[in-house]
């Protein structure tokens, strides 16, 4: 997990942060890191999304927990399960919540929770709360066109993304993570973002494993 190019330490000095680490502290690094977010869109792999560093190497697989289901669950690169995110199903704005595990769903287990700021919107925005930490909130949101996303610590911008197309069929985001995030974190909330405002663009995954 390096940076990709001096301009990433432009953008996020080498001082690592003093944050929640809402995942796992072992997905916590002491300086800038890169990695990449591409998702499989044919109908038989439909919610598949990986996460590699810039030198190719998995981090992450998001994956359906079931065939029929919307819920998804985040693989480390070993294959070992992180953590859940199961999209609540009465709900007046769309939410989701991460639990540790696959199946769990106890509110000992959940890591934090993630909705719309409000039901209608000019530009997605989305409000993340951690339980019992009332002090620390979290926010995602975008430019108009839903290409270019910061998510902030308590107003302090924590990892940008940007979304692209690096060929004619494939489209993947680059996400730069401040020193100190939970990258597991970060990666949860933008495949969560994906899932509730899709892109209208017709995806489809070219080469790659």
């Amino acid at each position: 997990m390096e940076s990709a190019d001096p301009q990433v330490e432009k953008l996020f000095p080498e001082e690592a942060l003093s944050i929640p680490a809402p995942v796992s502290s072992s997905f916590c690094v002491p300086y800038t890191t890169q990695f990449i977010i591409f998702k499989k869109n044919f109908v038989w792999t439909d919610g598949v999304y990986k996460v590699k560093d810039i030198k190719g190497n998995l981090l992450f697989k998001i994956d359906r927990s079931s065939a029929l289901c919307c819920n998804l669950v985040v693989y480390d690169h070993d294959g070992s399960v992180v953590m859940s995110l199961r999209r609540k199903i009465f709900s007046f704005v769309d939410t989701w919540n991460a639990y540790r595990g696959k199946k769990s769903s106890k509110s000992e287990d959940r890591l934090f929770t993630m909705s719309r700021s409000s039901l209608i919107q000019w530009k997605p925005h989305f409000t993340i709360w951690l339980p019992g930490k009332g002090n620390d909130e979290f926010t995602l949101s975008s430019d108009f066109f839903g290409t270019h996303y910061k998510i902030r610590h308590n107003g302090v911008i924590i990892a940008e993304a940007v979304q692209k197309w690096v060929l004619c069929f494939k489209k993947e985001m680059a996400v730069t993570v401040k020193p100190g995030v939970d990258q597991a974190f970060v990666a949860a909330l933008l495949v969560i973002k994906r899932q509730i405002v899709p892109h209208k663009q017709i995806e489809v995954e070219v080469g790659g494993d």
